[in-house]
């Protein structure tokens, strides 16, 4: 009887910092995803940028 209620506790641990981690990581993601558009904007405008400054008569 004591091993299933230790089994449980433990097991409602994992679960406890499972969540715990997946909370975080959620949380973070909007920071993540607005730093990785603001990249793809830089290397688009510097793809547009070698493109307008490289012509046909250079």
């Amino acid at each position: 009887m004591d091993s299933i209620i230790l089994w449980l506790l433990a097991t409602s641990g994992v679960l406890s910092i499972f969540l715990f981690v997946a909370r975080g990581l959620l949380d973070q993601l909007p920071d993540i995803i607005t730093a990785w558009r603001k990249v793809q904007r830089t290397y688009q405008s510097a793809d547009r940028n070698v493109d307008d400054s490289t012509g046909p008569d250079t």
